[in-house]
């Protein structure tokens, strides 16, 4: 565990360090990086969004995972609340895993073509202009047809809770990035993974740092016991 100074910005080199790729993809499936943040005490938002919980290296560790992603697999729910807007890169597509073909929550992000609707074979008729991805049935996205049908790319993945907590409890997590925040919320916000239960093996702790404000960024590899 790395403990940076007491004052002073994290060195770039730290950060990229902290989020680079360590094998290359598998060619049958997505890998997939999840990133959080919580509070010390374990909520996962300050008034429904988890970006008042963060600071500065917090966002620069995002954007490192984001650089290094192909894709970007959130939530409906998260998307609307934290405001999401098209991908700075050129070539990254957003996948929005939903139930309802419902994009009126956010016009803007689907209006540029860049985030494509992941939904149940069965759901609803997408608007034309909106990219679609259809998996399962029964008024649910199978997440690990998903995972298939994105094979050989860096997913990174953005929550919420929810759909985090699915995608752990069916394995599909590679990588948890996990920042905690040196902050006491209480509230009644929820982890940042909740739902079904998930298979407690211990994860190995690959790397982790303290900056300057006393925020903790970690990073957790899926064991290979699990697999």
């Amino acid at each position: 565990m790395l403990i940076l100074p007491e004052s002073g910005p994290t060195p770039p080199e730290i950060i990229e360090a902290h989020v680079a790729l360590s094998a290359p993809c598998p060619p049958d499936r997505a890998f997939v990086r999840l990133n959080m943040i919580s509070s010390a005490d374990g909520g996962s938002g300050l008034a429904g969004v988890s970006g008042g919980l963060g600071n500065v290296d917090d966002h620069a560790v995002f954007s490192a995972l984001r650089a290094r992603a192909d894709a970007v697999l959130v939530g409906m729910s998260t998307v609307v609340s934290e405001h999401y807007r098209p991908p700075v890169a050129p070539d990254q597509q957003m996948y929005v895993i939903s139930r309802h073909a419902d994009v009126s929550g956010d016009p803007e992000l689907f209006a540029s073509g860049r985030a494509t609707l992941v939904l149940p074979e069965d759901a609803g008729p997408a608007p034309q202009h909106v990219p679609t991805l259809r998996a399962g049935t029964g008024g649910s996205v199978d997440l690990r047809e998903v995972r298939a049908l994105l094979a050989g790319k860096v997913v990174m993945m953005e929550g919420g809770p929810r759909l985090a907590g699915l995608m752990a409890s069916l394995g599909l997590v590679d990588e948890l990035f996990l920042t905690i925040a040196p902050r006491v919320i209480a509230g009644d916000s929820a982890r940042i993974a909740h739902g079904l239960d998930a298979d407690p093996t211990p994860w190995k702790l690959e790397r982790g740092f303290v900056d300057d404000q006393g925020f903790l960024f970690l990073r957790y590899a899926r064991s290979e016991a699990l697999d």
